[in-house]
């Protein structure tokens, strides 16, 4: 059994795996970060809090005037 490879086939071949391994590893990368940033909160909850007792503040003394 004679079995020859052509040089530019598995140049071809050598390509496309590194290629596709490439997309792989870095959509990984990206869908690990995107999970890691949903599950930390972006604000802290009693910064949110304060915001709110500050802006129910404001509403009140615009609606007095």
């Amino acid at each position: 059994m004679n079995f020859k490879i052509d040089i530019k086939l598995l140049i071809t071949f050598l390509a496309l795996a590194v290629a596709f391994g490439g997309f792989y590893y870095t959509t990984q990368m990206r869908l690990d970060r995107i999970e890691v940033d949903l599950k930390e909160p972006t604000h802290d909850c009693h910064v949110l809090k304060k915001q709110v007792q500050n802006l129910s503040k404001r509403v009140r003394k615009l609606e007095n005037r």
